[in-house]
């Protein structure tokens, strides 16, 4: 079942997306997530799309369907200070407004790469990597071409890949949203990573045993069936919940 653009998911869409991917890998939830945003795209071309791309329209998706706030938690890594904070979706998508072309050229000590951001593929490659080094390594050498002469990955010194991987970020300003955050005990500052597409899962997971739960209570009381309580508005349904309960 797909929506048209601009549209949140439905609470029957909640169910079915919660339900297919609940056993799969983040990236290919991520991608049935995606897949169902742009029912226009082949599986295919949305596996090419960046990291970055993807995520936007998976903002934009929550956005939809969960609406602009986000309510976030961080704990210090210092003193484990709790840390509650707001984000927006409008904002993290703004980041990525006019980042640039597909491919970037990055200079360091006398020398020129292009990079692109990666992909879905890239990921899903750089996932079967021993360690995190690694994985790094392999991100590069599949998002980073010669510009003018072939690359040579043996001279990719420490700080070299440290330039590359900003060099991806600029390229992709979504692939990886690193947030600012300071202890107000402590005064410890530090970024955290947010994660777009487990957050949103979350929050689908988070509804749909809301809804089976919803379900379970008005069938049980009213006798109608899991579609006709599905179609039934938030609000509404919100009523009869509480009518049931009563």
């Amino acid at each position: 079942m797909t929506q048209p653009p601009n549209e949140g998911l439905s609470s029957t869409a909640v169910l079915d997306l919660w339900e297919q991917g609940v056993n799969r890998h983040p990236i290919d939830r991520a991608l049935l997530l995606l897949q169902h945003a742009c029912p226009e795209e082949t599986f295919e071309s949305l596996c090419d799309w960046s990291v970055g791309a993807r995520d936007a329209r998976l903002l934009a998706l929550r956005r939809d369907t969960f609406g602009d706030r986000i309510e976030s938690y961080a704990e210090c890594p210092d003193c484990h200070n709790g840390l509650e904070f707001d984000l927006s979706c409008e904002e993290l998508l703004a980041s990525a407004v006019n980042s640039g072309p597909g491919w970037r050229v990055v200079e360091q000590g006398g020398r020129s790469w292009e990079l692109r951001g990666p992909t879905s593929r890239d990921l899903v490659a750089a996932a079967a990597a021993t360690d995190l080094a690694a994985a790094r390594r392999l991100i590069l050498s599949r998002c980073v071409r010669g510009a003018g002469r072939p690359v040579d990955e043996a001279g990719w010194t420490d700080e070299v890949q440290q330039v590359l991987t900003v060099g991806l970020n600029e390229v992709d300003p979504l692939a990886e949203i690193l947030i600012d955050l300071s202890c107000q005990v402590c005064g410890r500052q530090w970024q955290s990573l947010f994660d777009v597409v487990g957050f949103l899962w979350h929050e689908i997971q988070t509804r749909s045993r809301r809804l089976l739960q919803e379900v379970d209570l008005l069938a049980r009381t009213y006798g109608w069936t899991e579609r006709e309580i599905l179609r039934l508005g938030e609000q509404r349904r919100s009523l009869y919940v509480g009518m049931a309960l009563s």
